[in-house]
């Protein structure tokens, strides 16, 4: 019983380095851009990570999500073929086409001018930007002692429990 109850605490001790590493291979992965996206088959796709996504579409601004590396990769995901992305993402696929013709964003034909007018000097290029870190979920976890603690004190009232009901 002992070895049951160290094991589970050990384990759940293990889930937030987990969450870390997976969150550190997300912003890695999405900083890479469409050509590592291409090449490259995406990291493990977590509740943390499914968590942060609806995150970013439920509370973000249309312009806040655009520019979110996620949902980036998601747009280009959904590009590749979108009848496959929307059967396998029902409940993701309207909410990313939603904020996709978003009517806050100003469309692209009404932005460009028709007849650009030549460039007065030489464009200065824009100095490449970092990448955004897919943050962790905001939900406190407790500390691996205190679940060994909280498990271990669980296993001994339960062996004393039973040792009370066995000497009736």
């Amino acid at each position: 019983m002992f070895r049951v109850v160290l094991a589970g605490a050990l384990i759940l001790g293990v889930q937030p380095l987990q969450a870390a590493a997976t969150n550190e291979a997300w912003t890695n992965f999405l900083a890479g851009g469409p050509q590592t996206w291409a090449t490259t088959p995406a990291p493990a796709f977590t509740p943390a990570i499914e968590s942060r996504i609806w995150q970013v579409l439920n509370t973000d601004t249309a312009a806040q999500a655009l520019s979110n590396p996620m949902i980036e990769y998601l747009e280009w995901r959904r590009n590749l073929d979108p009848t496959r992305f929307t059967s396998y993402h029902p409940n993701l696929s309207p909410a990313l086409a939603q904020l996709l013709s978003s009517p806050s964003l100003p469309s692209s034909s009404a932005s460009l001018p028709s007849n650009p007018p030549p460039p007065t000097s030489t464009p200065i290029p824009a100095t490449p930007t970092a990448a955004q870190t897919v943050s962790p979920p905001t939900v406190p976890e407790p500390s691996s002692l205190l679940l060994t603690a909280a498990m271990t004190g669980w296993g001994i009232w339960w062996r004393h429990q039973l040792a009370r009901q066995s000497s009736r």
